[in-house]
């Protein structure tokens, strides 16, 4: 069984590499030369993107080993391959959408309010973590290099991080119970990185894409806040009665912690970012509004794929 998981870890760094060079050369083309390509990134060393790639990926394979048991969760066929291929372009396009009329928020990096970042943890949830993994890291280094940005890998494996950990639900026969320890994990590290975000010792830094000014960081404290309280009530909910939108909605908000964590995270190697700068001035502006488009749309389009589902009896 881990013979087939080191079989799917090493088939997504092949693919990871092979799609971060067109991916690379997309971007160029669109920006006319001035994207953030893989030439001015380094490659190796603690700050390489290569290098970050490699742990990216090492840290998917260690997920999968946990959880080898269930044979099932790591099968790729034609099945699997379509919904990848529907969900990296859903989710390329879509966030090309907004980047292109995008609404930037207050931080060290490019991050914009995208509504479509719930389609990777939604395809993880339904059709398992491969899936979730390919969609999110496909489709957000698709939706950079259509835009023109660039390609940024520690955020495109962050992003699959984000569809792979509500994959994960389907490695438990107790579903509700394991939703409910994911839930308070999740609540326990928002409350935490809430009260670092208020009390950073360093809440004040220069902001490159607001115009280089200094800028309060530690104003935006109550949107974890928010999400810590919105996933206190779904977990009440759980306890009472538990369903799949509530579940989604939870774990969604894990694997946006863990997936955005270890982007801004790899950025203090990266980028030369202190500790505090990369969770406020990335983490909290990233992941903040992703739960809460998550908590809110994840239930709608998990309703009406169920329905659309249920009138075709597919």
């Amino acid at each position: 069984m881990r013979g087939r998981i080191f079989k799917t870890v090493i088939g997504m760094l092949v693919a990871l590499l092979v799609l971060f060079f067109i991916g690379d050369f997309l971007a160029n083309v669109r920006s006319g030369g001035e994207a953030w390509g893989l030439g001015p990134q380094s490659e190796w060393g603690f700050g390489g993107w290569v290098t970050w790639t490699i742990i990216g990926i090492i840290f998917v394979g260690l997920i999968g080993a946990f959880f080898a048991q269930k044979e099932e969760l790591w099968q790729v066929g034609t099945r699997e391959v379509v919904f990848m291929a529907i969900g990296a372009v859903l989710y390329g396009v879509l966030s090309w959408v907004t980047n292109v009329t995008t609404i930037l928020v207050p931080a060290v990096s490019l991050v914009a309010l995208r509504p479509a970042v719930v389609i990777p943890p939604l395809f993880g949830y339904l059709f398992g973590p491969v899936v979730g993994f390919f969609v999110g890291a496909f489709g957000n280094v698709l939706g950079d290099a259509i835009t023109g940005w660039g390609v940024f890998p520690a955020w495109d494996i962050g992003n699959g991080l984000m569809g792979m950990i509500p994959g994960l639900i389907h490695a438990f026969e107790d579903r509700k119970q394991a939703t409910k320890m994911a839930g308070i994990l999740t609540v326990v590290l928002l409350v935490v990185l809430t009260l670092l975000t208020l009390f950073s010792p360093e809440k004040v830094f220069a902001n490159p894409i607001m115009g280089g000014d200094p800028t309060d960081h530690s104003v935006f404290w109550w949107v974890l806040a928010l999400g810590a309280v919105l996933l206190g009530l779904m977990l009440y909910f759980v306890e009472k009665r538990f369903n799949d939108a509530l579940a989604l909605a939870i774990w969604g908000a894990l694997g946006t912690v863990v997936g955005i964590g270890f982007a801004a995270i790899a950025d203090i190697w990266i980028n030369g970012y202190t500790f505090f700068v990369a969770i406020l001035g990335e983490f909290v502006p990233a992941a903040g509004p992703n739960i809460l488009f998550i908590a809110v749309l994840g239930p709608v389009l998990l309703q009406a794929y169920q329905e659309a589902v249920g009138r075709t009896g597919r």
